[in-house]
This record gives structure tokens, sequence and C-alpha cells, in this order.
């Protein structure tokens, strides 16, 4: 009883105040609300940037499609020389060239799908593109075989480059599917070994592509 004012007189604190007073009631702590967008798993990209050595391992492709396009611009009515002085050297000598663009093609492949960095979503485009590089290879090396030595074929393939360059076109795609129509055909051994070559480079890619399914199911 306090003896001036006539009341009792509490104390009204006994000690420092508490910072938070909810952790003294056992209130569950107040979390501030988050406005906006909520957060999103990471979509990984369905294209990455190809590497140099991808570009460097398929330049054999691309120097092989100049270099064959060039030759065939030259072809004329005068080929016997080169079929007595020089034509089996240069039939191995393209015969050998695609085996070893295939090589590197396939290299580059093995690489982008053994890197653990890339996703199976971006494999389309390199492989796509490493495709796409092998079909206009032996396109403009069938044309090659052809202008120089027309009988290496059997088949209307035209009269003219252009119509010549679209019809071996055509004839690399069905040999790459393995879905030949057999309008045009090959008529000697040169011929004969660049369509096994190519055939190969797809069965190569075949099973790349079976691997690839089975990984991502599993």
């Amino acid at each position: 009883m306090d003896s001036k004012n006539g009341f009792n007189s509490y104390p009204t604190h006994y000690g420092p105040y508490p910072i938070n007073p909810n952790l003294i009631r056992r209130y569950p702590p107040q979390i501030p609300k988050s406005y906006g967008v909520p957060p999103r798993p990471l979509i990984l990209p369905s294209f990455t940037t190809l590497p140099l050595s991808y570009w460097q391992l398929l330049s054999p492709t691309f120097f092989g499609i100049a270099g064959s396009l060039f030759l065939s611009l030259f072809a004329n009515d005068e080929n016997d020389l080169l079929e007595n002085f020089g034509g089996n050297f240069f039939k191995l000598g393209l015969v050998g060239y695609s085996i070893g663009a295939i090589i590197a093609v396939s290299f580059c492949i093995s690489r982008v799908v053994t890197d653990p960095k890339t996703h199976v979503h971006s494999f389309v485009y390199p492989i796509g593109g490493a495709l796409a590089s092998v079909i206009l290879l032996f396109t403009s090396e069938y044309l090659l075989l052809y202008r120089f030595f027309p009988s290496s074929f059997k088949g209307d393939v035209g009269d003219n480059l252009i119509t010549q360059f679209l019809s071996f076109l055509y004839f690399s795609i069905t040999t790459i599917a393995t879905a030949n129509l057999g309008d045009i055909l090959p008529d000697n051994l040169t011929a004969r070994a660049l369509i096994a070559t190519e055939i190969a480079f797809n069965l190569f890619t075949l099973a790349i592509g079976i691997q690839l399914l089975l990984a991502q199911k599993s």
C-alpha cells in the first residue's frame, strides 16, 4: 500500500524487455508474405553454344563439299586423260577422303553426346548439323564422280550441273535413309564404296539415337 496515493503499487518491469514477445508467448514467428510470381523450376535450354572443337571436327566435310563442287566445274568431254593416267588415284583419294571426313564427324557426335554438361534436349542441333553436312558431302562427291566418270551411275540424273546436283542430293538423302528407290544405281566399285560409307555413318547415328532414347526413358 502506497501511503501517499492510497493503492497498492506493483512492479511493472522485472528486467530487460524481450526483443520478440512472440518467443515468450510461444507463438509461431510471423513470416512476411512474398508478393509476385512464385519461383519456378529451372528449365534447361534447348540450344547451347557449340564449342570450337565441334566446328573443327566438321571442317573436313565443309572443305570436301567446297572442293568437290569446285572441281565439278572443270569437268569436260576430255576426261579420258584422267581415266587413263590418274583415274584410279582420283577414285581412291575420293573414297579415302570421305572415310576420313566420316570418322571426324563420328568423333564430333560422340564428343557432344558424352559431354556431361550437355542436356539431352541439346543434341538436336549438333547431330542435325552433322547429318546435313554429311548429306551435302556425299552429294558433292557423287556429283564429282559422275562429272568425271559418267559411267559410275545408271539412271537419269540430268544434263546440267544444277539438275545433277539436285538429283544426287535426292540420291544422298535416300541413301542415308536406306530407302533408295532404284532410279539411280551405282555402276562401279568407287560409287558402291561411297554409298557403303554413307550407310555406315547412318547406322552409327542410328545407334547413337537409340542409346539416347533408352537413356532418356531410364
